[in-house]
């Protein structure tokens, strides 16, 4: 499965439980919105691009998805729970939406769900797997997040 595959499916389950969609990237479109750190005018200098941010009662959830485990993908994900240096982006990028808390999380196919990733988990809020036919499940939801 593709990452783009495992982005559609997620998208589709999102929106199936009225999750509002603010942005969502598909590989190498150059769709979604970039953040950038605080302070920075740089275009794309260590900017993140998330593969989807969805809202729904407050709750904000940003996805980065893949076709297979990324630590990279885990490491970026725990910098912006851990630090505050994407605040002014994510607070543009949210502008006008009411907002109570925010999760990141990583999107796969549910059969990559194995030991690397379950060994790297505490590094994001949740991991949701995708299956061939479309289904999606949260495989960790340490905030018992409520789809």
């Amino acid at each position: 499965m593709r990452e783009e595959q495992v982005t559609k499916y997620i998208l589709n389950w999102l929106i199936s439980y009225n999750w509002d969609i603010v942005c969502f990237d598909f590989p190498q479109s150059g769709t979604g919105h970039f953040l950038h750190p605080n302070g920075t005018s740089h275009k794309n200098k260590d900017s993140i691009n998330p593969d989807i941010v969805a809202i729904k009662q407050g709750s904000v959830l940003f996805f980065e998805n893949k076709d297979r485990f990324f630590l990279p993908d885990f490491i970026k994900q725990n910098k912006l729970i851990k630090h505050n240096n994407y605040t002014d982006a994510i607070s543009d990028l949210l502008l006008g939406h009411f907002v109570t808390s925010i999760f990141y999380g990583i999107g796969l196919p549910k059969i990559k769900y194995t030991e690397k990733v379950i060994s790297k988990q505490q590094l994001v809020d949740f991991i949701v797997g995708v299956e061939e036919n479309g289904k999606v499940s949260f495989l960790f939801n340490k905030s018992q997040l409520a789809i």
